[in-house]
């Protein structure tokens, strides 16, 4: 099939799936909202939602009659049969639909070189930020980017930058190569301004480290810089040669402060990618839990392997080209200086004639390579550590190679498949890593039944951490007590759901108690500093 036509089949298809792709899901809030009937009195719904053994939750609506509750199952089933109330309805959370501004995002190829109506922007789409920008835009995403430094003044990244600093080289706001400010536009231009391009990490910051000489003191410096500045994933559009053990060392240090790494593969068909890649993966990828970073290979519009790096050292893919030859735009587009750069041509040399212009701005330009592969990788990562910070650097990797677009497993050509930010940030924030909450309360006075049982009741809780994250529920809840005069606490009951429960009282006595749950991700609440509970029990 000719090139041309296999591209049209391609778009076609992705056409065709993001039709028939169906709506994401709202979530439920684990609260309820009750539909009282009309006219009721607050002192009855007051009533009712008492006698079911419910809470009320935030504001209630009285001009529609509405009440937002919270409570166990069973309670919110007796909340129903209460007197005055007409229905009783889960509450949702609904779901953004976000659709950036900028010229580029709307605007379509008008080169006749691409098939059909091709967005400038296709390969956010075809790797699903949008949909990953309805759950988080990255308004704390950090990326730091080791390259030739960037233009400052650029309207599509001056405010994006956090930090800069440079290492043989002077100002970190100027890039006479263009090659750091393309790919520091990839990975975080400013979205939805009015101006230029969308970028993959949408509000994320960045951390400029302007390295053009590429010295492994110089890389070593900006990695370590970027892990002490609190970046979330370092962008390395570069590589080659052999492995270097200070490079090993900075590698180390920036894993254990849970930076996600990400290397550029070879822009050429080895197997080799150099370093850092091949410290970062080394020969390794098929394995889905090893490798300290990313290695990234670039694949086209086809979604096949652009003829980069393949191999054991390749966790996974990107887009990074369109094509080849005059079937397509000369790469991805993105942000470039304002000044002139050599690849544009000099001395009577042919440039790239890769320089364009969006609403007439001519600060952008299109490049290609594994280089502009690996920004948008970075950006995916920053935004699932800026979504779930408890989740630890090798958590964020496997997540990411996890979710990827793929047939089947790891495979020699793409890894682990083609980035899918949508997928690994929903994987992300799926991870609850945060400890559940509870509590045991009753009388400070209690006389023991007949069968030796005093009653008390247990809340609890599982808070979620960011408001996108989605908590597991508790699994169980451990009471533990012990007698006034005992050395340690035992536990005295294992309950599979807060509520009220009874506890056998051996004899007479002052009783302490305290209460640890455990959800559902094997989440254990910590040791409280002292007794939920005191209480005097007699005969």
């Amino acid at each position: 099939m000719p090139l041309r036509l296999a591209l049209l089949a391609a778009l076609a298809c992705v056409a065709a799936a993001a039709l028939s792709a169906p709506a994401v899901a709202a979530e439920r809030t684990g609260r309820y909202l009750v539909l009282l009937d009309e006219g009721t009195q607050a002192r009855s719904a007051s009533s009712a939602i008492a006698r079911a053994g419910v809470r009320q939750e935030g504001r209630s609506i009285p001009a529609l009659d509405i009440v937002t509750v919270d409570g166990p199952s069973k309670a919110i089933r007796a909340l129903r049969r209460q007197p005055g109330v007409a229905r009783v309805v889960p509450e949702y959370r609904r779901e953004f639909r976000r659709e950036p501004n900028d010229p580029a995002w709307t605007a379509t190829e008008s080169t006749g070189r691409t098939p059909g109506s091709t967005p400038l922007q296709w390969w956010l789409r075809r790797e699903r930020f949008p949909e990953a920008w309805d759950i988080t835009t990255g308004g704390g995403a950090t990326v730091a980017v080791i390259d030739s430094g960037l233009d400052g003044t650029h309207p599509d990244l001056a405010s994006s930058v956090r930090f800069g600093a440079a290492f043989g080289a002077t100002s970190p706001l100027h890039d006479d190569d263009g090659h750091g400010t393309h790919v520091s536009g990839l990975a975080c231009a400013a979205t939805d301004n009015g101006t230029g391009v969308a970028s993959a990490g949408y509000g994320c910051e960045l951390i400029v480290i302007k390295a053009p000489q590429l010295r492994d003191g110089d890389i070593v410096q900006g990695i370590m810089l970027a892990a002490d500045r609190g970046a979330d994933a370092i962008s390395m559009s570069f590589g080659g040669g052999p492995p270097s053990p200070a490079i090993d060392r900075a590698i180390d240090f920036a894993l254990e402060r849970d930076v996600v790494m990400v290397a550029a593969a070879s822009n050429g068909p080895d197997q080799d990618q150099g370093s850092p890649g091949s410290q970062l993966q080394p020969g390794n990828a098929p394995d889905l839990d090893t490798g300290r970073g990313l290695v990234v290979t670039a694949v086209n519009f086809a979604d096949r392997r652009a003829g980069t790096g393949l191999g054991p050292q390749i966790s996974m893919a990107a887009y990074g080209f369109f094509g080849g030859g005059t079937d397509g735009p000369p790469g991805l587009l993105s942000s470039y200086p304002g000044n002139a750069t050599p690849r544009e041509g000099s001395l009577g040399i042919a440039g790239c004639d890769c320089r364009t212009t969006v609403d007439d701005d001519p600060r952008y330009a299109y490049l290609q390579g594994t280089s502009m592969a690996v920004p948008q990788v970075a950006a995916a990562a920053a935004l699932i550590g800026d979504l779930n910070p408890d989740l630890s650097a090798r958590e964020k990797l496997r997540i990411l190679k996890e979710s990827a677009r793929r047939d089947a497993g790891w495979e020699p050509d793409l890894g682990w498949g083609i980035l899918d930010a949508y997928a690994a940030v929903d994987a992300a924030r799926r991870e609850d890593r945060t400890d559940p909450r509870s509590v045991i309360r009753s009388r400070k006075q209690h006389r023991m039944d007949r069968r030796r049982y005093i009653r008390i009741r247990v809340r609890g809780s599982d808070p979620k951490g960011h408001t996108a994250l989605v908590p597991s529920e508790i699994d169980y809840v451990d009471v533990y007590g012990k007698r006034q005069g005992e050395r340690g606490y035992d536990r005295v009951r294992r309950l599979r759901k807060p509520g009220i429960a009874k506890i056998r009282i051996s004899r007479p006595g002052v009783y302490r108690f305290y209460t640890r749950a455990v959800d559902e991700d094997r989440n254990r609440e910590a040791l409280p500093r002292r007794a939920d509970l005191v209480t005097r029990v007699s005969r």
